[in-house]
């Protein structure tokens, strides 16, 4: 039986993880067995860290490898069992279904299917309500929704993609990412820009491109006329931050700041989509509204 190990990188730097995904994603099609996952050292993985990594194994578990793992730090592995990690690329798991985890500020690491995206939205409320009793989450649900029409609508994915929240309590922060090897929003955006005999752009000019809102290369009934606009007006209103990256694009928007748009060296056939949002500014429940949410 052949092995082959990939390390996953110490550092949370964007240049470091994309050339892992894209190094790693070349090994794909080789002719070996199983795929050790070397964790390092690392202590802690972020929100678009998990997505990305998440969305690699199912590559190599989609061309037949069986996926392991090694090392990392005792608290990575830790937070690792209590959200089922590990468990998503065994025969017998179904990555599709919800799977509940045993910390209790993250929401499960879930492979996006399009039958379920209501279903999960509608969860994803209901769980964070246990922690944000009397707060008005209508608006990420909305949004959770956006981003995962947007996994359908502009990428073109083989692997579906991956979402997973977390609530960071000493930080007040509430952060969900999404990614899929798709063929990127900036591609699609401009791939939609040709066909309309429209101007083609650098890839963060078009990944801002699709934030207009009600833009869409791609639109579908579900959600025509939203887009991700909404997503960002989203992270405006909370105070939050709005990152994506995808083929050479980079596109960062912190509330009070000018966007930051640049053009990166690798490129990253996906996206990367990561929302930040200062949970202090959720807004209390309407009294009246809360009395007919049955």
């Amino acid at each position: 039986m052949t092995k082959l190990k990939i390390c996953v990188p110490n550092d949370h730097t964007s240049e470091s993880w994309f050339s892992f995904i894209n190094d790693s994603l070349k090994l794909v099609n080789l002719d070996f067995d199983d795929i050790i996952i070397d964790l390092n050292t690392i202590t802690f993985l972020d929100t678009d860290d998990i997505v990305a990594l998440a969305c690699l194994l199912d590559s190599f578990a989609n061309s037949g490898k069986t996926i392991k793992f090694e090392n990392g730090d005792d608290s990575l592995l830790t937070y690792l069992e209590n959200i089922k990690f590990k468990n998503y690329w065994n025969p017998e798991f179904n990555r599709d279904r919800f799977t509940v985890t045993n910390n209790d500020t993250t929401l499960c690491l879930w492979h996006i299917s399009k039958e379920m995206i209501v279903d999960y939205t509608t969860y994803a409320t209901r769980y964070y309500k246990g922690i944000f009793k009397d707060k008005d989450l209508v608006l990420l649900s909305l949004n959770l929704t956006e981003v995962f029409n947007n996994i359908f609508d502009h990428s073109y994915s083989s692997v579906n993609g991956y979402i997973i929240t977390e609530y960071f309590p000493k930080k007040n922060i509430l952060s969900f990412s999404v990614c899929d090897f798709g063929i990127g929003i900036a591609e699609s955006m401009n791939r939609y820009n040709k066909s309309i005999n429209k101007m083609q752009t650098q890839d963060s000019i078009a990944i801002k491109g699709a934030l207009i809102t009600g833009v869409s290369s791609h639109s579908t009934p579900q959600n025509r006329g939203f887009g991700l606009g909404n997503v960002l007006d989203f992270t405006e209103n909370y105070k939050g931050a709005l990152t994506i990256f995808s083929n050479n694009g980079y596109l960062c928007k912190i509330f009070g700041e000018e966007y930051d748009l640049i053009e990166t060296e690798f490129n990253f056939l996906g996206t990367l989509i990561k929302v930040e949002i200062n949970t202090l500014e959720l807004e209390k429940i309407d009294e009246e509204d809360e009395i007919f949410d049955w």
